[in-house]
């Protein structure tokens, strides 16, 4: 932890800033994913059949990526950017295999690996135990703390600029 970070109880829970940070952190890998996609395969005219599963191609990419930042790392960029850490309930990080099955959890059961309806729904009924339990279905079983600190304005500006910058991207990419 850096000096001078605070971190506040595990048991405080903020499930949207943890949903900004699933959403930076998918962004990140949907930005390569589409512009590579564009480059070799230029679809015509992506129908919602196509959108539906890029984005469940972007959420598995990250579902393989993930583990590898939270168990180096406890956090990963959209994680880091919210002032996220995962941690086991003794303080300690995760191991790689902890961490895969935590993301694993999360993309099948909270995100419904990207399903239309289901994974909406999946997302809602996590929402309600979070705020209900302050915790989910698979920090609980898995022995994990979610910890939240002090968000910080330099974090959140550079946050935007990358998204920023990757809006112009995709839209640069697409012409």
């Amino acid at each position: 932890m850096p000096a001078g970070e605070r971190w506040e109880d595990p048991g405080r829970v903020h499930p949207w800033i943890r949903l900004w940070a699933r959403a930076f952190d998918v962004l990140l890998v949907a930005v390569p994913l589409g512009l590579a996609q564009w480059h070799w395969f230029r679809p015509a005219e992506p129908g919602w059949f196509d959108l539906m599963l890029f984005g469940m191609l972007a959420l598995f990419v990250w579902l393989l990526l993930e583990p590898i930042l939270i168990s180096r790392l406890a956090t990963s960029p959209g994680k880091w950017v919210f002032s996220i850490r995962i941690l086991n309930r003794d303080g300690s990080r995760l191991s790689y295999s902890q961490a895969l099955r935590r993301s694993d959890m999360v993309w099948a059961k909270g995100l419904g690996a990207g399903t239309p309806l289901i994974g909406q729904f999946l997302m809602a009924a996590q929402h309600y135990q979070l705020s209900r339990d302050a915790t989910t279905f698979w920090d609980d079983e898995g022995g994990f703390d979610v910890r939240h600190g002090e968000i910080r304005a330099p974090r959140v500006i550079a946050a935007a600029a990358i998204v920023a910058f990757a809006v112009i991207a995709l839209a640069a990419g697409a012409y």
